[in-house]
């Protein structure tokens, strides 16, 4: 280890010995200054920093130790090393007291005043590192402690802007957590959950959080809305004359999310085909437009939701595993509305006081007998729905509109099944029992019946029903509904 900026005070009144020892320690490698004046030496140590002070203990006029004292007052962090001809058993136990690196005895060898020197000069070293090493970490504890701070204070003024969640069940408290712990980070996260349990808020609070670490700008992208032979050039774009009717170039939405969040919402109902360009681009950040041979880098936070089944998928070949390992880096998985009824209550006195604003209806409250029925109620469509209900009854600040609405909601649903991280098992289905027969017959009489309160209008009857549109066109298939008289299946603009 090299001495050449650590700085050696020597303060003797023999000159002999002072020019011997700043010979000697400039040899080996160090900075030594040496004074004959303990006055001058004072005013050195104010104006210069010192790693090493080599003082002796009796000159004329001062003692070395009350001269340490003196310079310990300006430097606390010097090592002290004290040089005498008259040891005394006081004077070791004083110095003991001021905390002397070394007592040391003259006439002393070089050689062990070089070593003492050394070793002063490694304990200031260490020590000093210890204090930087302090201090960095109570900064990162500062920053870390502004930063939670500053996650709770935009998480409680979204939620108080409506936008953020309200509860206070113990999922949704571990959803907060999870929320602030991955806001910071630039993994991507998986949103998983029925439909109306919040997926697009919770995405959505990500990003608004994000922004507080210089990310900006928030780009959603509903998968099942855009036709499939569109979808590749809405994510990564095109150049001019890549299809017919390309006749300008393009950027799609990865580029448009560029420094800020990209929202892949319903990614289960993305096609295979573009399952591996997808995962080209979380792997590696990299991606070309179509007709383009350039390679361009993906600069976006990536936040994808689904209320599908993946895992299912996955076993059936519809959706890749390695897409899905990818996607699901920090998993975040919303509880349905029926599983955390503690927070009914909350939930419609928010909805309450957000919809007075909207349509002035003041001092509108809910009898406890509609309370009861609202958390006894099993919520198909979940938070969605239940603000779609209390929406009406603000407009019409009549009960019975909600009675009404839980009366013609009520869907028969197959009880969902939590998601799992393990694969299912290979194997020929189960077969169908009676009871699934009559839920699918029962299912298949509730979506017809909105379908034709709806015009056969899908996102209507999806609303009305309480689920996502891509929910319902997934039943739609499922139960084989047709609409008879058409052979188009479906009006156009659905």
């Amino acid at each position: 280890m090299g001495f050449e900026n650590v700085n050696v005070l020597i303060v003797d009144d023999e000159e002999c010995v002072l020019d011997c020892c700043e010979e000697i320690l400039r040899t080996v490698g160090f900075k030594p200054t040496a004074v004959q004046d303990p006055k001058r030496a004072i005013q050195i140590i104010q104006e210069s920093k010192f790693e090493v002070a080599v003082v002796d203990l009796c000159m004329p006029d001062t003692n070395g130790l009350e001269l340490i004292r003196q310079f310990k007052k300006v430097s606390p962090e010097t090592k002290f090393i004290i040089l005498t001809g008259y040891p005394s058993l006081e004077t070791s136990i004083e110095a003991i007291q001021e905390c002397v690196f070394a007592y040391l005895r003259k006439p002393e060898s070089m050689d062990h005043l070089v070593q003492t020197v050394r070793s002063a000069t490694y304990q200031y070293q260490l020590e000093h590192e210890n204090r930087s090493l302090v201090r960095q970490l109570t900064e990162e504890r500062n920053h870390l402690q502004v930063r939670v701070e500053q996650d709770e204070s935009t998480i409680k003024k979204l939620i108080e802007g409506g936008i953020g969640f309200i509860g206070e069940s113990e999922s949704m408290e571990r959803v907060r957590r999870q929320v602030t712990e991955v806001a910071g980070s630039d993994m991507t996260v998986l949103i998983r959950g029925e439909s109306g349990t919040g997926k697009d808020v919770v995405a959505r609070l990500l990003a608004t959080m994000s922004e507080n670490r210089g990310r900006s700008g928030f780009v959603k992208i509903n998968c099942p809305a855009i036709p499939e032979s569109l979808l590749e050039s809405e994510l990564f774009g095109h150049e001019r004359g890549a299809f017919t009717g390309a006749d300008r170039s393009k950027p799609g939405r990865f580029e448009l999310a560029a420094g800020g969040t990209i929202f892949l919402d319903e990614i289960a109902e993305i096609p295979v085909s573009l399952q591996a360009k997808l995962l080209q681009v979380i792997e590696h950040k990299q991606f070309c437009r179509l007709g383009d041979t350039k390679t361009r880098t993906v600069n976006a936070r990536i936040i994808a939701a689904t209320n599908g089944p993946l895992e299912t998928m996955i076993a059936k070949g519809l959706f890749r595993a390695d897409l899905f390992y990818r996607l699901n880096d920090y998993r975040i998985t919303l509880p349905p509305l029926r599983e955390r009824k503690v927070d009914i209550p909350l939930l419609v006195t928010h909805f309450i006081s957000k919809y007075n604003l909207s349509f002035d209806a003041k001092d509108l409250t809910i009898s406890p007998s509609t309370m009861k029925q609202l958390t006894e109620y099993a919520w198909p469509g979940n938070v969605r729905e239940l603000e779609s209900i209390i929406r009406r009854f603000s407009l019409t600040g009549n009960e019975n509109t909600i009675w009404e609405s839980l009366s013609s909601n009520q869907i028969p649903m197959v009880p969902s099944k939590p998601f799992v991280s393990a694969l299912p098992i290979s194997g020929p289905p189960p077969s169908v029992s009676r009871l699934d027969e009559i839920v699918l017959a029962a299912e298949r009489q509730a979506i017809t019946d909105a379908l034709e309160q709806t015009g056969w209008n899908q996102r209507h009857a999806a609303d009305l029903l309480g689920v996502s549109y891509s929910t319902l066109r997934r039943k739609i298939e499922t139960c084989g509904i047709r609409r008879v008289g058409l052979n188009s299946g479906f009006p156009n603009g659905q």
